[in-house]
């Protein structure tokens, strides 16, 4: 089977832009991806993170949905610390009660900011996997047919078609999508040191249920595609510089930079050591280097799907980076 492709998108704010401009470019771009065939289309959930717009997810989703009309789209995803069970499944509930079958709906174990921001949302910390688990499990409740629901139902939310999806950029929650026999999506851009340890894991361990009767593996990797590898440079550069500024607690209040030729050439030697080891998973390059990275990445981890991370300020090299993306596994796969 030929593997699927899909993008997530942080929804950038750069510099000079509103709020609106970034969603609307977001929406944009989903309907590229729609036209490239791809899966899926996720929005991430930030919370006080200058230069984003996707604090309010399903809010940019529904909007995109709206945009689009084949491609499945969701959140990539909730932070389950911040919401309940309950309103989860209400709010993606009536997500499907708009979109019926459209819907995607990945659960993190993270609250999705820094610990300051987080203790004015989260309503709890998952201290280890079985209080996540049940908490996917009393989700799946929510979701699930009206006649097995008490006291409490979820309106809209019963009998929906949602599409569940586990985060993860470690181990832990590998064993839970294992356990509960549901996709796992791993977040290379984050974290590429724990990539073999985690599907591992989640391939050794799991257990067939009523959504997959066989592992489903996701992997995210950051996306910087363009015509020549000079050029990926260059559109990467915004999103280090935004890095940066994220690491060493300046607030982006202006939006997300613009592309900068000389970044590399004005870099501190603490901020060369930082950006190396922050560095996630990453496709860069032109076309053939992406095509031979992208070989290597299939042939070590077999994901059933990738899904490429990217943030670029022209909307032409958003649009040229998936459609490079998707002609070299085209060329890969054939």
């Amino acid at each position: 089977m030929k593997t699927k492709l899909s993008a997530l998108d942080v929804v950038p704010v750069f510099v000079g832009e509103k709020p609106i401009d970034a969603i609307e470019r977001s929406a944009h771009l989903a309907q590229v991806c729609e036209k490239l065939d791809f899966e899926r289309f996720l929005i991430a959930e930030h919370h006080n993170l200058g230069g984003t717009a996707s604090s309010s997810t399903a809010t940019i989703i529904q909007y995109i949905l709206g945009k689009t009309k084949d491609i499945r789209v969701g959140a990539g995803g909730v932070m389950l610390p911040n919401h309940t069970p309950l309103q989860v499944a209400e709010t993606y509930g009536t997500l499907d009660a708009i979109f019926p079958g459209r819907v995607d709906l990945g659960i993190g174990r993270a609250p999705g900011t820094d610990q300051i921001t987080a203790s004015m949302i989260t309503r709890k910390n998952y201290v280890d996997n079985n209080e996540f688990a049940q908490d996917i499990l009393l989700l799946e409740y929510f979701l699930g047919p009206l006649e097995q629901q008490e006291t409490v139902g979820a309106y809209p939310g019963a009998d929906s078609d949602v599409q569940l999806i586990i985060l993860g950029s470690t181990a832990h929650s590998a064993y839970v999508a294992a356990a509960l026999g549901l996709m796992y999506s791993y977040a290379g851009h984050i974290n590429p040191n724990g990539v073999e340890e985690a599907l591992d894991i989640y391939r050794q361990n799991f257990k067939p249920s009523q959504y997959l009767d066989k592992p489903y593996v996701i992997l995210g990797t950051w996306l910087f595609a363009a015509d020549t590898d000079e050029k990926a440079n260059l559109l990467h550069t915004s999103t280090q510089r935004s890095f940066l500024n994220m690491y060493t607690g300046k607030k982006s209040e202006h939006g997300m930079p613009k592309p900068d030729e000389n970044f590399e050439r004005n870099l501190t030697s603490a901020e060369k050591i930082l950006l190396t080891k922050t560095q996630g998973m990453i496709l860069k390059g032109s076309k053939e280097t992406i095509k031979k990275q992208l070989n290597e990445l299939l042939i070590k981890y077999k994901p059933d799907e990738i899904i490429g991370v990217t943030s670029m300020s022209e909307f032409d090299d958003i649009t040229r980076n998936y459609e490079i993306l998707k002609e070299a596994m085209e060329e890969i796969e054939g």
